[in-house]
């Protein structure tokens, strides 16, 4: 019988990932913090020792930019050797492994879109952290394993979206007067409930490789924040803003926008779209709501 360890199970993606493995009749193991600790790897290899799973998706990950750029060590810990030790009992029970990775590991060379034959080279260390999370899986199970590369998150709904577009849904529920919102990050969104659909269809057929999975089309904050406010009705203003006046620890790079060379002649209820009709379909949880 199949069994399936999902780490980060609790998470915004880790969520939809659980919902429809479940729908999907899948035997999935979701362990605790105290069970499964990826700051801990010798909990981490007694958990999977025990379970000896037939399929690992590695969700987990320290996704705090800045926590990244101000404490490498951590980053490298929590994205690099967390991801190598369960790569390694991965081949060792000759496991299936998926791994969760970012649009940040690109963005140095300051091109618009990056596909999947470019080679990553990022601006911060939560970028850097995650490729050699990256070269790790590919290390030590590269013929039986997937990479994934997602864009900015949205996701969650109402309850667990504390990102971007949830804290801008909030501010519009706030009554606030002016929302300010960068124009000089550019970036691809990526819709986490497809994202879970495509990663279970993914594991279902054990498909390999490395895959961006993002909406199509190029956008930056300020665009986002504006389409929420049109979809939400917002009374107020939306104005646009530098980054510079937002300072924050860890660099960003100008565009980390990415896009895929092998999904888009694919035909699935899992296919992106353009980045607007992906938004305003998220949307609809909290409009829907009023």
């Amino acid at each position: 019988m199949e069994k399936i360890l999902i780490t980060g199970s609790t998470g915004m993606l880790g969520r939809y990932v659980c919902q429809f493995a479940m729908e999907a009749g899948l035997n999935i193991f979701t362990p605790k913090r105290d069970q499964f600790d990826i700051s801990n790897s010798s909990l981490m290899e007694s958990y999977i020792d025990n379970l000896q799973p037939t399929a690992i998706l590695h969700l987990a990950a320290e996704t705090n930019v800045d926590l990244c750029e101000r404490d490498p060590r951590h980053a490298g810990l929590y994205n690099h050797i967390a991801t190598e030790t369960i790569a390694r009992k991965a081949r060792q029970y000759n496991a299936w492994m998926l791994y969760i990775s970012t649009s940040n590991v690109f963005g140095a060379e300051g091109k618009p879109y990056y596909n999947e034959l470019d080679i990553p080279h990022s601006v911060n260390y939560y970028g850097r952290s995650k490729f050699h999370g990256e070269n790790a899986l590919r290390t030590w199970c590269g013929r039986n394993s997937m990479v994934i590369r997602a864009g900015w998150m949205i996701g969650g709904g109402v309850q667990h979206d504390h990102k971007f577009v949830g804290k801008i849904v909030q501010q519009v529920r706030d009554g606030v007067s002016d929302i300010r919102s960068v124009t000089d990050k550019y970036g691809t969104i990526t819709n986490a409930l497809k994202l879970a659909r495509f990663i279970v269809r993914s594991l279902e057929e054990r498909r390999l490789g490395t895959y961006h999975y993002t909406s199509s089309g190029l956008v930056n904050r300020f665009e986002i924040a504006r389409e929420i406010a049109e979809v939400l009705s917002f009374k107020g203003t939306v104005s646009p803003v530098v980054s510079a006046e937002f300072p924050l620890s860890a660099p960003r790079p100008s565009f980390e926008g990415i896009e895929s060379i092998y999904l888009p002649n694919e035909d699935s209820e899992w296919k992106p779209r353009y980045w607007r009709e992906d938004l305003r379909e998220y949307l609809k949880e909290f409009s829907d709501r009023d």
